[in-house]
C-alpha cells in the first residue's frame, strides 16, 4: 500500500472581490469537457516553464477535475531485473503525466487528493487564471473543532521544533521544562526537533500504554500557552471514528488526512481517475457535518458568474489579441481563438505565479 494526502482549500476569492455566491465549477468542468470533444489545446504554461493540463473526470456526486503537470524533459529512467537502466518507453509525442485530482464540493470547498510529484493546490488557481480569466483565491480550511479531533485521536507520533536560541527561555513547565532545558546546554544554534513516536514493535498493551503518555505530554505542552514560539508542533494518529491517518499541525490548526491507496490501482490510468473519485466523495461525505458547523453558508446561484469557452492559447492569447487590436488606429474586432503559438500550446499569462506551496505550517 501507498499513503496518499487528501487536503481542503476553500474558494476565498474570485478576481479580487468576496466570493459569496457558489464558485461556478460545473460550468468550469463543462467548459473543459468541451474543449476536450472538440480537439482545443488545453495546454497552459506558467511563468516558470511548468507545462498544466486539465481534464474533466467526473460531474457526479461533484465536479472532479484532473490536474497534470505535462513532463517531457527530465524523465526518470527504467530499470531492468539485473539494474541496467534505459529510458522510459515513451512513443514519438508521448509526455509523462502527473496528476493530481481537484473535487469542488459545497460552500466553495475544494477537496485535493495529492502525490509527490502532482501539481499543487496553488497550480488550478494559476490554470484557471490562465485559460478562463477566473483568478482564484484560496486558503487553506482550518480545524476549529481541534479538540474533538484529538480527543478521538490514537495518537503515534508527536513532534515539535523550535531554534536553538529559544531553548533558554522559560517556555514550558515541569517535565517539558526539564526537556528544554536539558536540550539548551547540548546547543545554543540550529533547529532542536524532538520527536515521540509508539514504535513498530511491542505488544498491544504497551503500545497502548505508550499512546496514552503521549496524549498526557500533549495535553501538557498544549496547556503551556507558548506553543506559537515554536516553529513546528504536529501530532500524527488514527481517527478512531473514520480509521482515516490524521496529521494535524497543533501551530496552525489544520490537519490532513492520510489514506492508504494501492499503488497498482493508481498506476493504471483506467482505474486511477474512478478510486480518486471514490476517495474524494467519501471524504466530502466525512467532513460535510463539519463544513456545515465551521464554514460560511454559501448562497445563490453560480450561474451568475460567466465562465467562457476556451480558446486556443487561453486567456493570454486572447488578451493579446484585444490589446493589439485597440492599439490599431482604426480598430478591427479581433478573433482570439485564431491565435495560437506557434507549438501548439498555451501562451503563458502575465497572470500565473510561481510554484510555491499555499499550504500553512
Amino acid at each position: 500500500m501507498a499513503r496518499r494526502s487528501v487536503q481542503f482549500w476553500r474558494i476565498e476569492q474570485l478576481n479580487g472581490d468576496d466570493l459569496r455566491s457558489p464558485f461556478p465549477a460545473r460550468q468550469v468542468a463543462e467548459v473543459l469537457q468541451r474543449a476536450q470533444k472538440a480537439g482545443t489545446d488545453r495546454h497552459f504554461i506558467g511563468l516558470d516553464g511548468t507545462v498544466l493540463l486539465a481534464q474533466t473526470a467526473s460531474f457526479s456526486p461533484h465536479p472532479v477535475i484532473l490536474l497534470d503537470r505535462v513532463r517531457d524533459t527530465n524523465l526518470p529512467s527504467v530499470g531492468d531485473a539485473l539494474g541496467r537502466r534505459k529510458p522510459l518507453p515513451l512513443a514519438p509525442g508521448d509526455h509523462l503525466l502527473e496528476t493530481t485530482y481537484f473535487a469542488f464540493l459545497k460552500r466553495n470547498v475544494i477537496a485535493v487528493l495529492t502525490s509527490g510529484n502532482g501539481p499543487r493546490a496553488s497550480r488550478m488557481g494559476e490554470y484557471l487564471e490562465g485559460m478562463l480569466g477566473l483568478e482564484l483565491g484560496l486558503v487553506p480550511v482550518v480545524r476549529e473543532d481541534i479538540e474533538e479531533i484529538l480527543s478521538r485521536l490514537e495518537v503515534s507520533r508527536f513532534e515539535f521544533a523550535l531554534p536553538a536560541e529559544r531553548l533558554s527561555e522559560k517556555l514550558m513547565e515541569g517535565e517539558w521544562a526539564d526537556v528544554l532545558d536539558s536540550a539548551s546546554r547540548l546547543m545554543n544554534q540550529g533547529t532542536f526537533r524532538i520527536s515521540l513516536s509508539v514504535g513498530r514493535s511491542g505488544r498491544a498493551e504497551d503500545k497502548q500504554r505508550i499512546r496514552e503518555r503521549i496524549q498526557q505530554l500533549i495535553d501538557l505542552f498544549r496547556r503551556a500557552g507558548s506553543v506559537e514560539h515554536f516553529d513546528y508542533v504536529v501530532a500524527e494518529g488514527k481517527d478512531s471514528l473514520t480509521g482515516d491517518r490524521e496529521v494535524i499541525d497543533l501551530l496552525k490548526e489544520r490537519f490532513v488526512s492520510h489514506i492508504e491507496v494501492d499503488p497498482d490501482v493508481f498506476n493504471d490510468p483506467r482505474k486511477s481517475t474512478a478510486e480518486a473519485i471514490a476517495i474524494l466523495s467519501k471524504q466530502a461525505r466525512d467532513n460535510e457535518a463539519f463544513f456545515a458547523l465551521t464554514l460560511p453558508d454559501i448562497r445563490g446561484s453560480a450561474d451568475s458568474i460567466s465562465v467562457p469557452d476556451i480558446v486556443a492559447g487561453g486567456m493570454a492569447a486572447v488578451r493579446e489579441a484585444l490589446a493589439a487590436a485597440a492599439s490599431k488606429e482604426e480598430p478591427t474586432k479581433a478573433e482570439p481563438a485564431s491565435v495560437k503559438p506557434a507549438d501548439g500550446k498555451s501562451a503563458q499569462g502575465s497572470e500565473g505565479s510561481a510554484d510555491h506551496e499555499l499550504v500553512r505550517g
